[in-house]
């Protein structure tokens, strides 16, 4: 009892300080906004597909309506929602 009494604060603030960083760590792992894991289908058939993976602008356009378009975005590669992707790429 003496050494939970003379260590509490010692080992007991260690855990917390380790608890709150596991939580924030898994937080931070949850805010990638630049993929769409929502959708299995969409990942499962061809993995999550972003602006990077296409070298022009058609490519990936092409790819986006392959895909359904507009109404399925499971890649989210139409941010704005006006029917056109990838919109900085050449």
């Amino acid at each position: 009892m003496t050494w939970i009494k003379t260590n509490w604060f010692k080992y007991g603030g260690f855990a917390i300080i380790f608890i709150a960083v596991m939580f924030t760590a898994a937080s931070c792992n949850n805010s990638n906004q630049n993929d769409d894991y929502s959708t299995e289908r969409s990942f499962e058939e061809s993995g999550d597909r972003d602006c990077s993976d296409f070298t022009t602008q058609r490519e990936a356009q092409r790819f986006f309506e392959s895909e359904g378009g507009p109404k399925t975005d499971f890649h989210n590669l139409d941010r704005d929602k006006d029917g056109v992707v990838c919109e900085t790429l050449p």
